[in-house]
């Protein structure tokens, strides 16, 4: 009896591009039949991504989330771990992979094309998402690692076009036809709104990265998996801090019992400064918010998942986290004392 092959693909691109959203987008035109696993990883030691797919399970849809490392690294043992497990235990119909904004893709498809897991996944496009405004940056056009995402991409697509405005996405798509080898596909879209078909494009098998060793001199400290994090006490948040990749990060838990006041959370998002990238899941009375934002944008959705409150902050520099902990605190609605009988 043949064994019939997994499809797999990565999802890249750079911090902020919209991959989560993407991945919410394609998800929601899963065939109902059909159980996928998702396979998130993310930069800092406290897990956000995951959240918007709280509930999911019951759907066909098996999240996990690697936290506190970077999977493209050469030691990617908790992506092989996570990997093994999903195909025993899941046993999936297709798996989608979300490395961190900053990773690099190529040792990942090493990875998956290695001895241990050619038989058993077929290996589908890479597909790389990049916000024409990053592109238009120098700072990005000369980041190695933003190269090599687009290098690596089978199927390139213009996300945030409606941000980005008409010329400038224009001159993108104009850039991406001239590549060499050729992308299978461009796509512009917004919202991440993309044609789940795209998953299905072959790759092209000759793609090489221009600069595989991009980030093998940086390091990443304070590893922390997602489920080593215990549910802090009242007035107590955990503080994890991350750094690596050319990036520093810092993330906090609150116990579930606490509640955060919105309009304050928006103003303390508002006034962060040297903040590449802010995302969080808060409690706001009954419900819950995911809250993210990347330069300046920033946008709210409502979710279910309902663990506690977590946000994370990456920034080029270090910052002064504790003042940040200090704004986060005081948009905390502050519980009436209870009076004696």
């Amino acid at each position: 009896m043949t064994l019939n092959k997994i499809p797999v693909n990565l999802i890249t691109g750079f911090l902020g591009v919209g991959k989560t959203t993407t991945l919410q987008n394609i998800l929601k035109r899963k065939p109902a039949d059909e159980r996928w696993a998702v396979i998130i990883n993310e930069f800092g030691a406290v897990s956000i991504d995951h959240t918007p797919f709280a509930g999911a399970d019951e759907n066909g849809l098996i999240v996990k989330e690697i936290a506190g490392g970077c999977i493209c690294c050469s030691a990617n043992l908790p992506m092989q771990m996570t990997l093994t497990l999903v195909l025993r235990q899941v046993k999936p119909h297709r798996i989608l992979i979300e490395p961190t904004g900053m990773g690099h893709p190529e040792a990942i498809l090493d990875m998956l094309r290695g001895k241990f897991l050619k038989d058993v996944l077929d290996i589908r496009a890479t597909v790389c998402l990049v916000d024409p405004r990053q592109w238009e940056n120098e700072d990005y056009r000369e980041h190695e690692t933003f190269i090599d995402q687009i290098t690596l991409a089978d199927v390139l697509i213009a996300n945030k076009i409606d941000l980005a405005g008409e010329t400038l996405t224009k001159d993108f798509l104009e850039w991406a036809k001239a590549l060499f080898p050729p992308k299978i596909l461009i796509g512009a879209v917004e919202h991440g709104d993309i044609d789940p078909n795209w998953l299905n494009v072959e790759p092209f098998p000759q793609r090489k990265a221009l600069h595989p060793h991009a980030h093998e001199h940086e390091h990443h400290h304070h590893h922390h998996h997602a489920d080593e994090l215990p549910i802090p006490e009242i007035g107590k948040p955990l503080m994890r801090e991350s750094h690596g990749l050319g990036r520093y990060s810092c993330g906090w838990v609150f116990s579930p019992d606490e509640v955060f006041e919105l309009p304050s959370l928006k103003k303390w998002v508002s006034s962060l400064q040297n903040v590449d990238r802010v995302k969080g899941a808060f409690r706001i009375g009954t419900d819950w918010v995911l809250i993210n934002a990347v330069s300046g944008e920033f946008s709210i959705e409502y979710l279910a998942y309902r663990r506690d409150s977590r946000v994370e902050c990456i920034s080029v520099n270090p910052l002064p986290w504790k003042t940040l902990e200090d704004g986060l605190k005081n948009c905390l609605i502050k519980e009436p004392t209870t009076q004696a009988v």
